[in-house]
């Protein structure tokens, strides 16, 4: 991507590899949690090009969605329809008893698949527009 910051475009080649694994695992019908752990990864790492975050060091994954609630959301710049599918995958992800993690029905990938990937593109797109 011409212009940009050689993190952000970093960022957005680990985002589109996750979508691509995504894809591939639910092709594969491996693992409705491997899929949605691929699309929430796409969308954190599309976030972090969004904020410039190199390194996330104490910062949390909460820490950085509510930033994007703030800078990119409230704003209108993105949609919220974006925020609650993050939300909605953050708390597959990050329940505390990973034996006990529910995995997502089909449903939930039908849901999230075209948000996350439509987020990613979007994201994209954005930064393309708004030289960092």
């Amino acid at each position: 991507m011409k212009n940009m910051d050689e993190n952000v475009d970093r960022r957005l080649r680990e985002a589109g590899e996750n979508l691509k694994e995504a894809e591939l695992l639910r092709y594969e019908k491996i693992s409705n949690l491997a899929i949605l752990t691929k699309l929430y990864h796409a969308m954190i790492y599309s976030l972090f090009a969004l904020l410039g975050i190199k390194e996330i060091g104490n910062l949390t994954h909460a820490d950085v969605i509510e930033r994007f609630e703030r800078e990119f959301v409230n704003n209108g710049s993105f949609k919220k329809e974006y925020l609650d599918a993050m939300r909605f995958a953050y708390n597959f992800t990050h329940e505390c008893d990973c034996a006990k993690m529910k995995e997502p029905e089909d449903r939930d990938i039908d849901y999230l698949f075209p948000v996350s990937s439509d987020f990613v593109r979007f994201a994209g797109n954005y930064l393309e527009g708004h030289t960092i």
